[in-house]
Formats: C-alpha cells, structure tokens, sequence
C-alpha cells in the first residue's frame, strides 16, 4: 500500500517561490542544491510478496494524508504502527506524515524502524537519505544510499539521492555519473532530469537545457515543475527557452513569480519593454510579492523615473524587511531619491 497521493520530496523541494528567492538574492537554497528527489510514488513495500489486509488505522491514515490532515494522519498510522510494531508500511507513511508536520527527528525514527521490520524497504532508505541531505547529513545520506543501492542496485530514487549527496560533497564527477544513470533508469521522471540539470548550472557545465526540454515534455500541467524548470533555463542562459515556459505557466496560472521571472528572462534577451511590462504586471497580479517590486524599481530607475523607482523599492523593504534583496533594496532607494531630490531642484 501506497499514499495515493505522494507528492515527491524533489517538487516540494523545487517549489518555485523557494527558487524565486534564491534567484533574487543571488544565492542557491541550502546545501546549494534543491531537495533530493526520494522518487515517484513509491510503495510502501517493493517487493511482490503478498501482504495480509491493511489495518483500519492504516487505511485511515492514508485517507487522512490525502486529505491534508496530517496531524489525524499521524495518529492513525502511530496507532497503526503501535499495533503491528513490524508494519513496515505504517513506519514509512509515518515517516512521510511527519516530515509534512516539520517533525524530522520522528520521520527518522520511523523511516529507520521501517527498515529495522523490513531492511530491503527501498522507498523508506531513499526517503530517509534524502532527509539526511535536507539536513546536510551528507556522511549519513551516503552510507544510507550505498547500502541499500547495494541491495536495489536499479533503483533509480536511490541513485538520485546519491548523487544530490555526492554533489553537495563536492564530488562532482561521482555525483555526474550518478545523475547518468538515474536518468537512465527512470527517463520518464521529469524531476531527476530537472535536478540534475540544476547541478550542472551550478557547476557552470553546458549539458542542463536537453535535461531540461525532457522535463517539460514531462511535466504536463506541473505549474511547479514548469516555473522550475523556466529558472533553470534562466541559470542555464538559454533564455528564449526560458521564455516559453514562463508563458506557458502563466497560461496556466498568472502571478507575481511567473512574471517576474519571465521578465528576467526577457531582460536577457534584451528585451526591455517587454520586461517592464512583465514587472508591472507582476505587482498588479501579486502586490504582496516583494522580489517584483524590487526589479520594476530598477527598471524604473533606468528609465530615470527615480521617485516611481523610489516608491517601488519602499514597497520591497515594506513587504520584506529581511528579505534577500534588502541590502541592496535599501541602498538602491537611497539613491532614487537623491536622484530624485536632485531632479526637483533642477526644475525648480
């Protein structure tokens, strides 16, 4: 059995307003990679031996995580798991439950107990790999891998994970091979072609825009992945690409992040008009997201519209005072209104 509706850990880490940020600031997430793809929907149980009826709690929790009630997930599958101590399927789903409420610590303890009732238990050693890496446990996430790689020695969630670890290790070349053979193992999962294409733009390596056109033939109508995959076509330069993602996510959906990050794009191609319109749009789709105000005041302030620059760079520091632009946001708006104090002393 199965959560039906399992989001994988990779889209959730490549949410797009997590790159949105890291874009503005001029840094990458945490660890300079995105979260580790654990896989799509993997089973609580890989192999095909037969398994005697789901317990009520488990049914129960089950129905609760898809509903996006996982405090009341949570309970069923502890009780679950406190009934049946060897329920490998309760521990994982357990472990996927809490890493939703924020509780690492717990979804170690239950991926590790899955393992313990049930040591070939591929889903839950990439699951618990992959939480190793969100926490930077890089030594842990690899010796997590390498064992179980060394019993599923074809999984390709498992040499994901490896790879995002070796990255993050620095070892580039074992991390590259890694990728490889992930995205040879599962070519049809658009979420290993977009990471490894995220760790070749880090790398400055050519190689990351066919990884990236396989994942939008894959996506279909993944906002998420699509608004990924346009900023990594970004990182990667290849902005005419870039562009085309973006518009066919704003089809889907407009929005603040969408249009600011089209507008950088089209700032790549040169294109200032069509960026500015873009920027303008942005704030009047999603007023509240900062990072569009911060980038129309630049544009603005090129333009030498230095107290509409000014206004907009307010607005930035007033959404978000800590936010990874407000350095810059602060001393820009300085500036504009100089420039701006300037001009109306000339008129005068």
């Amino acid at each position: 059995m199965k959560l039906a509706k399992k989001t994988s850990r990779a889209s959730l880490g490549l949410a797009f307003s997590a790159m949105t940020v890291a874009c503005g600031g001029g840094a990458v997430p945490p660890s300079a990679a995105p979260a580790t793809a654990s896989g799509p929907e993997l089973p609580g149980a890989p192999d095909s031996a037969p398994r005697p009826a789901p317990s009520s709690e488990l049914v129960a929790g089950i129905k609760a995580f898809d509903a996006g009630k996982f405090a009341d997930a949570r309970k069923s599958f502890e009780l679950a798991a406190k009934k049946n101590p060897s329920n490998d399927e309760a521990l994982y789903n357990l472990g996927l439950t809490c890493e939703k409420l924020g509780d690492k610590a717990a979804a170690e303890a239950a991926y590790k107990a899955a393992l313990a009732a049930k040591p070939d238990l591929e889903s839950a050693a990439a699951e618990l790999c992959a939480l190793y890496v969100d926490e930077s446990r890089i030594d842990d996430a690899l010796g997590v891998a390498r064992a179980a790689l060394a019993i599923h020695p074809r999984s390709a969630p498992l040499e994901e994970n490896l790879a995002t670890a070796l990255a993050a290790q620095g070892d580039r070349e074992s991390a590259t091979r890694a990728f490889d053979a992930a995205v040879q193992i599962a070519p049809n999962e658009p979420m290993f072609h977009l990471t490894f294409a995220h760790w070749l733009n880090v790398w400055h390596e050519p190689g990351a825009s066919p990884h990236l056109a396989t994942a939008v033939g894959l996506a279909k109508d993944d906002y998420a992945m699509l608004a990924s995959v346009g900023y990594e076509y970004r990182m990667a330069g290849d902005f005419s690409a870039c562009i085309k993602v973006f518009e066919r996510a704003i089809a889907m959906k407009d929005g603040g992040e969408v249009r600011t990050q089209r507008a950088l794009c089209r700032l790549g191609m040169k294109d200032e008009k069509a960026a500015v319109e873009d920027l303008q749009a942005a704030v009047a789709a999603e007023p509240a997201y900062a990072p569009a105000h911060y980038y129309l005041g630049g544009r603005l302030a090129i333009g030498k519209r230095f107290k509409d620059a000014a206004g907009e760079y307010a607005k930035y520091l007033e959404l978000d005072p800590n936010g990874s632009l407000a350095k810059q946001a602060a001393e820009r708006l300085r500036a504009a209104q100089d420039a701006s104090g300037k001009g109306a002393s000339k008129r005068r």
